[in-house]
């Protein structure tokens, strides 16, 4: 007797093709989860460069019916280093040319510090509002914290779109970066590190690991990097006088 096979309705993460058009031209298509698509077109700017504060965006228009994104800018965009007409897959970076963006970053001298608790602490905070986490499964989170609380959440199937969301929603609320620190539950690369350095982050907490490349990265711009956050031993990789005792 042949067995029956049940085909499954739920427990499936969304990913649509969000195209962002920026100044008339197709900037990329994200493959996202079609939530805070405003956030996640002001972070993606944001964390590689392109604005460099909210009010040069002289309009921004999200539409999910038609899974468009919209916006122009009060200067005009340099687009000869930037990848265009570009399909950002869940599992991939934003494509930033590095050798010509890494030369112009400044080296991150902050103050912040943490405890080990209190990143901890934050971490799990991040994990229980997590809600499309707890609805689907296979969802990424991000999270920005000022040490003592959360301050804005966001969550996607991408970790790159997860950690580019909850930027731009941080820059509407108006957190001062310098002061802050990044969560993730994604793998942290290269592209995640170059993201932190672009808003002046000076750590980047992760349930997963780092790629090598991106603790090179972070060591040349003054990044903490910790792996393992909620593991009884973390791994704290660099500049690790960022946690206070």
């Amino acid at each position: 007797m042949k067995e029956t096979i049940v085909l499954q309705k739920v427990n499936v993460c969304e990913e649509e093709p969000v195209e962002f058009l920026l100044n008339g031209k197709n900037l990329v298509t994200f493959m996202c989860t079609l939530n805070e698509l405003k956030e996640l077109a002001i972070g993606h700017l944001y964390s590689r460069g392109v604005i460099s504060n909210v009010e040069e965006l002289t309009s921004l228009g999200a539409c999910k019916d038609m899974k468009m994104i919209f916006a122009t800018t009060s200067r005009e965009v340099d687009f000869n280093g930037i990848e265009l007409n570009t399909v950002l897959s869940s599992g991939c970076g934003s494509g930033v040319k590095f050798n010509e963006t890494i030369s112009n970053l400044p080296k991150i001298e902050s103050d912040f510090h943490v405890s080990m608790d209190e990143l901890k602490e934050a971490a799990v905070e991040m994990f229980t509002k997590a809600q499309m986490y707890k609805q689907f499964g296979g969802m990424h989170c991000a999270a920005i914290s000022d040490g003592e609380k959360i301050v804005a959440l966001c969550e996607d199937v991408g970790r790159h779109n997860a950690v580019d969301k909850v930027i731009g929603k941080a820059l509407l609320l108006g957190i001062d970066f310098r002061k802050s620190m990044i969560i993730t539950t994604g793998r942290i690369s290269t592209d995640m590190v170059l993201k932190a350095a672009n808003i002046s982050c000076p750590l980047i907490a992760s349930r997963s690991i780092p790629t090598t490349s991106a603790l090179e990265l972070a060591n040349k711009l003054g990044i903490t990097v910790i792996g393992r956050v909620v593991s009884s031993n973390p791994l704290v990789y660099m500049y690790e006088e960022r946690l206070a005792i």
